[in-house]
Formats: C-alpha cells, sequence, structure tokens
C-alpha cells in the first residue's frame, strides 16, 4: 500500500492514567504495527477531556481511526469524540482496571491489542448517556459508584487502593430507595448498586453483566438487592464465573432505557468515573452510534 493509501490513525494517550510506565509506547507500536497499511502518530493529553477534542479534531480531519491508550477514563473521552462520525475507536489497554479491554478479549495485553489493529474491522457499537454524561462500557449508582468517587480522590492507582476503599465504604453503607421507571413498569425498592451496562466488565476480569453485548440495543439492567451486607461478598465469585446474573441476590433484565430516581445523597459514575449523583437520572442507549476496532 503507497503512502497515499495508507490508513492514518492517531494514538492518544493520558501520560499520568493507570499503573503502567508509556516510556516505550512508540517502540512498541513501531515494532508491531503493520506500517504497510498504517501511516500514525501519538499525541498526549494536557488536562481533562483533552482526549475528547483532540478525537473530534481527528473525526473532522477525517482519520480512519483514534487509538485510546489507556484505562477505561481515556477510552470514554475518546470514545465521546468519535460517536456519531465515521472515525473508528481503537484500544490499547494501559490502564488499572482495562474493563472494556477486558470486555473485548484484550485484556492487558498490549502486543496483542496493536495486533487487533493490524488485523481489526470497524463494526458499529452502542453507547450510553446517563443524563448528559456519556458511556461506553458500564455506569450505575450505590456501592460502586461511591468506591469509584473516593477511589479518584486518592492518588495511588491499581487494584488495592480500589479493594481497600471497597471495604472501607462497604462499612456503615447506607441502602438506596430507589424509584425504578422503564417502558413497561415503575416500582421502588431498596438496593445497595444499579448497574446498567452496555459492556460486561467492571475491570480486572469482574464481569458485572456476562451477558451483555455491545450491539443488542440494550442495556443489561442489575439490581443488587438490600441484604446483610457480608452476603455481597458471595457475589465476587459471581463476577469470576460470570453468574452474578443468575444470584437470588439480583434482579437482571434488559432494557433501552431507564430513569432512577435516588431521594438521598449519592454517587453514581459512568465508566467507573464517580460523581455526586442528581436526583434522577435518566439512562439512555443509543444503538450503534460509534465505530469499533474488533477482530475479524
Amino acid at each position: 500500500m503507497d503512502q497515499l493509501n495508507k490508513k492514518r490513525i492517531l494514538f492518544v494517550t493520558n501520560p499520568f492514567s493507570g499503573a503502567k510506565s508509556k516510556d516505550h509506547l512508540r517502540q512498541t507500536i513501531e515494532t508491531y504495527l503493520d506500517h504497510a497499511v498504517f501511516e500514525y502518530d501519538i499525541q498526549y493529553t494536557e488536562y481533562p477531556s483533552h482526549a475528547t477534542t483532540i478525537a473530534s479534531d481527528a473525526a473532522s480531519n477525517g482519520l480512519f481511526a483514534v487509538i485510546a491508550v489507556g484505562g477505561d477514563g481515556t477510552i470514554n473521552e475518546v470514545a465521546k469524540g468519535l460517536v456519531h462520525t465515521k472515525t473508528a475507536l481503537g484500544i490499547v489497554p494501559f490502564g488499572s482496571g482495562n474493563g472494556f479491554s477486558y470486555h473485548l478479549g484484550i485484556k492487558r495485553d498490549i502486543v496483542a491489542a496493536i495486533q487487533v489493529l493490524n488485523e481489526a474491522h470497524a463494526a458499529p457499537i452502542d453507547t450510553g448517556s446517563a443524563n448528559d454524561h456519556f458511556f461506553v462500557n458500564i455506569a450505575g449508582l450505590g456501592l460502586d459508584a461511591t468506591v469509584a468517587y473516593k477511589t479518584k480522590l486518592n492518588t495511588k492507582r491499581g487494584f488495592y487502593p480500589y479493594f481497600i476503599n471497597t471495604l472501607k465504604e462497604s462499612t456503615g453503607f447506607k441502602f438506596l430507595r430507589l424509584e425504578i421507571k422503564t417502558d413497561e413498569k415503575t416500582w421502588e425498592d431498596e438496593y445497595a448498586m444499579a448497574v446498567i451496562a452496555n459492556g460486561s466488565v467492571y475491570g480486572y476480569d469482574f464481569a458485572v453483566a456476562p451477558e451483555a453485548h455491545l450491539d443488542d440495543g440494550a442495556f443489561d439492567i442489575l439490581l443488587v438487592k438490600k441484604t446483610h451486607i457480608l452476603k455481597y461478598f458471595l457475589l465476587v465469585p459471581r463476577m469470576l464465573n460470570k453468574s452474578i446474573h443468575k444470584s437470588s441476590l439480583v434482579v437482571y433484565f434488559k432494557t433501552n432505557n431507564i430513569s432512577i430516581t435516588n431521594k438521598s445523597k449519592g454517587y453514581f459514575h459512568v465508566d467507573g468515573e464517580g460523581f455526586e449523583a442528581p436526583e434522577t437520572i435518566s439512562f439512555v442507549n443509543h444503538p450503534k452510534s460509534l465505530l469499533l476496532l474488533q477482530k475479524k
């Protein structure tokens, strides 16, 4: 393929995200990317949401793909700039949890991720919105969102800070009385968490929505019932063996939109980024709104 016909791609990364150094990123790309197919550049982000601006500009300039080098936060920012465009999203896992990468089967393998780019095709997937917050993998509110919010205040990254925060927040956690509305019905009950999943994996191979598909036009909803706090730790092995949706502690169903009202103070998250929650959050699925580079 001559220079004029090469596909132009851009690798975008936050130099401070994740737990791994990116010092050898260019060398790894040089070694494993198919240079007969691609012409590439690397751009580093300089401030929050900069990746969204970079990705949006790349789409406006007609690039074939923008490759998010990082974790779910970086992927979220890049994808937000590419939604409803003809420029595809690619993934190179350099974050801590790498939930979206685990869903795609790339896990934490950087070399394999670049080799996937060499052979990949662009296919449309769904995205989601939580009020005005975009997400591509998983959103929700409750205990997981509280942990996400508290963890982002911690300068340390990785599994152990997240695990310690989970244990800490589990002590004295106040259950949420939620009013839940779908197109089919409305009800109210107490829950520990409400998970709205487009993808399937939180991170570290913990599958919270094992039957989720990125292109089915629907979210997988998991409502974790109120029970003794210690019983929630029984759900951990169920996430690892991909059976959490079958637990008696979980209400599981699919829908393309859901509105959740929580009248007590709390937090919600999108793709692992925690925020203080408004009283009502509307989660809406946007079918096939983003092109994703995937294995053929």
